[in-house]
């Protein structure tokens, strides 16, 4: 019979297996270990990403609220320039509307005829002044009546003066005409 050694296969089969544990025990706790490496890096790595964003939206946050300084300040400056800007407009509209007066006086006054007060009080203008004839007083009067930018003329209170003068009082309301917008946009 043929007697066959069994020890050598046995003790290659024991290699073997012990390399296999040797191998699962060393190279799983290494894997774990790299994987656990890796991981580590990992969330450093996302750790620093999301600090320099945060780091980027801080500082846009920061560039932000400058800005917004800027643009409150420059809204109160617009507000306070359109606010000058509308005052200026309304000084404008009543010097034009003085010299559209003025002008119509000046065109309608008759030669004997000089005026020695112009008052305004709440839209109504009260002109005092003196004249020669009356009849020039009274075409003077009418004039006024006549022309659009005046309403309601009324003479009172003629006066014989002395030095022969005649002292007159008109009151009537002043009717501007082409009266620009305030806000309207500048010529």
């Amino acid at each position: 019979m043929l007697q066959v050694n069994f020890m050598p296969w046995r003790q290659l089969r024991r290699q073997r297996l012990l390399r296999y544990w040797l191998r699962f025990f060393v190279c799983v706790p290494v894997c774990v270990m790299c994987g656990v490496f890796g991981l580590s890096l990992f969330i450093l790595q996302e750790r620093t990403l999301l600090q320099m964003h945060l780091s980027a939206l801080t500082s846009c946050a920061q560039k932000l609220s400058v800005q917004q300084r800027r643009v409150t300040l420059a809204l109160a400056e617009h507000k306070v320039i359109a606010e000058k800007r509308a005052a200026s407009q309304q000084r404008r509209q009543a010097s034009l509307n003085d010299l559209q007066l003025l002008v119509l006086l000046s065109a309608q006054i008759p030669a004997e005829v000089w005026l020695s007060e112009l008052t305004e009080h709440q839209g109504q203008l009260t002109l005092k002044g003196e004249g020669r004839f009356y009849h020039d007083i009274l075409a003077f009067s009418e004039a006024l009546t006549a022309s659009p930018l005046l309403r309601d003329v009324h003479l009172s209170n003629v006066e014989q003066q002395p030095e022969h003068a005649l002292s007159f009082v008109l009151t009537t309301r002043f009717q501007p005409q082409n009266a620009a917008p305030v806000g309207g946009a500048l010529p």
